[in-house]
């Protein structure tokens, strides 16, 4: 079970997400209690926390590990296709971005449509809209 949890003040109010199981037991094992726990891992536990974890399978289109994801930067207006990963997966090379980054951290869980919001660690609001999920691995 997640341990680490952020500053109420990091974060806004956030819609429903959902994890499938299996995903919710290796993403639990990536939070580890340390003296300074990275703002994704610290992001990561923060949404696992409030997941609705699914035991079967689900029709529902959402960011899972592997999955191939267009987001907005809201702030920015920039679109960006990655493929969520584990850390030792990931990429710059071939877009795959860790789960333990704050942006693959953000957009674990969320359905395209859905908005998520959270403060950087040097305090400047963040804000993504996931646009498409097309693919997992």
């Amino acid at each position: 079970m997640p341990t680490l949890t952020p500053e109420r003040s990091a974060t806004r109010a956030r819609s429903t997400i959902r994890i499938h199981a299996a995903d919710y037991e290796t993403l639990s094992d990536l939070i580890v209690p340390t003296a300074e726990p990275t703002p994704g891992m610290r992001l990561l536990a923060a949404e696992l926390e409030r997941a609705t974890v699914l035991d079967g399978p689900s029709r529902a289109e959402f960011v899972r590990l592997g999955s191939v994801v267009d987001y907005e930067d809201l702030g920015s207006g920039r679109v960006r296709t990655v493929r969520v990963s584990l850390p030792r997966e990931a990429s710059i090379d071939d877009g795959s971005i860790s789960v333990l980054a704050p942006i693959g951290a953000a957009l674990i869980g969320l359905s395209p449509g859905q908005s998520f919001g959270w403060r950087d660690e040097n305090g400047r609001e963040r804000a993504i809209r996931v646009l498409a999920v097309r693919s997992h691995g």
